[in-house]
């Protein structure tokens, strides 16, 4: 009984595991069958043995069944992988064929990428180029416009001008078309001046000024004018702000041979080597009063200053004359006479000194006689008469030396003023307007100067040969103080004897 159980169980456990290892994941639905339900036998039930044996057999047939049924589904899946295996080749080759393709657009993606930054940077260079012969081009243009010859404006003005207008256009199609006609402009501009060539025109003529036709002449840098009415052939200058040049006629320059120079013959021509420099300085040179003009009210009340200042400095000169102070060797001849109580000698002396040393010694010898503290005062009153004469009017001459810096300060003042002025109205590029207040801030600071300085100097010179003559004169009194009391002590000793 106990083996029979024992079998039982060893035959259930084998059939699961064969189950479980042949059977797929999705095994296919097999109905189950019912164990059989022990008939009864002879109205008895069946044994144990029987039911074990039915069991058994009921397992088997599942068995047999579930083996036929795994058999079935791998025929079923051998049949299926093949197809399923070639897609799935095929899709692996179409992966390979796209990374193939995708790694070939990446490096042709880098290659278009690497041109794309050259063409970038050669358009930059032609950019840059462009930009820099766009410059060079307009620079020319412009310098050609401004070192145009005297006359020549009326000649190629209008053209040089609607250059420059293209040139600064904002549309790129007109600028670079006028960048073409501009440098076929300079190649024939360039081509014309270096034979130089002649033109119709009009100048001014600087004798007359009137405005006259004739011919001009463009020769390197001279520009020459033939009027039509028969006027002197000359050079011509450009005045600023003048419609037309002025002509400046040659008187040197025959009339002959400035026809056939303009007629294209072989002919001389006067040639200004200072490239109308002189000119223009010979212009600007005019008379003193035409100078003193150009700074205004300030500019006259200086001079007039200085008229004063001149007038002074020759008073004075007289004066410093006229105060004549004799040598120290002349006054000891005197002074030993007055020594020695030789008064008619005495006065016959003084009157042969100079003015101030004689009204000094005169004034002592009148009172000689006097007391020493009464003498030593009156030849003090005049030393102070002396000062006050010899020292007159040269304060004066100190105020106009200080003054005189100042006024023409106020000229550099109120002429920085007009040019401020205006510079607010017409700008700083137009100097021709800004001149007159520059020419009188100029003005005045120089004739300030020139008025200072020397009555600076002369003032200096006058106060120090007084301060000195006054000195002497001063020395010259006490000199005669002291021969005073020696003569008059010799007198009293000579009485004291002769008593």
């Amino acid at each position: 009984m106990n083996s029979k159980i024992i079998f039982f169980v060893l035959a259930v456990a084998i059939g699961g595991i064969s189950a479980r290892e042949e059977v797929p994941k999705n095994p296919p639905q097999i109905s189950a069958v019912s164990e059989p339900t022990p008939e009864p036998v002879n109205g008895k039930t069946q044994t144990f043995d029987r039911a074990l044996q039915t069991a058994a057999k009921s397992y088997q047939e599942r068995l047999a069944q579930a083996a036929s049924e795994l058999t079935r589904m791998r025929q079923r899946i051998g049949e299926e992988k093949g197809p399923l295996l070639k897609q799935m080749r095929a899709a692996q080759d179409r992966l390979l064929a796209a990374e193939s393709e995708t790694n070939r657009l990446g490096t042709r993606r880098e290659d278009n990428g690497e041109l794309r930054r050259k063409l970038l940077l050669e358009l930059d260079a032609i950019r840059k180029t462009s930009s820099y012969a766009g410059t060079l081009v307009h620079d020319a243009v412009k310098t050609v416009g401004d070192s145009l010859s005297p006359g020549e404006e009326q000649q190629i003005g209008d053209e040089i001008s609607n250059l420059r207008e293209r040139l600064d256009s904002s549309d790129l199609a007109v600028r670079n078309a006028a960048l073409s006609d501009s440098v076929d402009f300079l190649f024939i501009n360039t081509d014309r001046c270096l034979g130089g060539y002649r033109a119709t025109g009009k100048a001014m003529i600087n004798e007359s000024h009137d405005v006259v036709s004739g011919t001009f002449a463009f020769v390197g840098p001279e520009t020459f004018f033939h009027p039509d009415n028969g006027s002197k052939s000359g050079v011509v200058r450009s005045r600023e702000g003048a419609k037309y040049p002025t002509n400046y006629s040659i008187a040197a320059w025959q009339l002959q041979d400035a026809e056939r120079f303009f007629s294209g013959q072989a002919g001389s021509i006067a040639a200004d080597s200072s490239n109308g420099k002189a000119l223009r300085l010979s212009e600007t040179t005019g008379t003193l009063f035409a100078h003193i003009k150009k700074g205004g009210w300030v500019a006259f009340a200086i001079v007039v200053v200085g008229g004063l200042a001149a007038t002074l400095i020759l008073l004075k000169i007289r004066d410093l004359r006229r105060m004549g102070v004799d040598d120290a060797i002349k006054v000891a001849g005197f002074l030993k006479l007055v020594t020695d109580g030789s008064w008619t000698e005495a006065e016959k002396a003084a009157r042969a000194l100079k003015r101030s040393t004689r009204e000094l010694f005169e004034t002592g010898l009148l009172y000689r006689d006097q007391p020493s503290a009464i003498l030593e005062e009156r030849l003090q009153a005049v030393l102070l008469e002396q000062r006050l004469n010899s020292e007159r009017r040269l304060p004066l001459l100190a105020v106009i030396a200080t003054a005189a810096p100042l006024m023409g300060l106020l000229g550099t003042v109120v002429g920085m003023v007009k040019t401020f002025a205006l510079i607010t109205v017409f700008g700083t590029g137009n100097a021709g307007k800004l001149s007159s207040g520059i020419s009188e801030v100029l003005v005045s600071t120089e004739l300030g100067l020139a008025v200072a300085i020397p009555t600076l100097v002369a003032h200096g010179f006058l106060a120090h040969r007084i301060q000195r003559n006054l000195s002497v004169l001063e020395r010259y009194a006490l000199q005669f103080t002291t021969a005073i009391q020696t003569a008059n002590s010799g007198e009293t000793i000579s009485k004291r004897t002769t008593g």
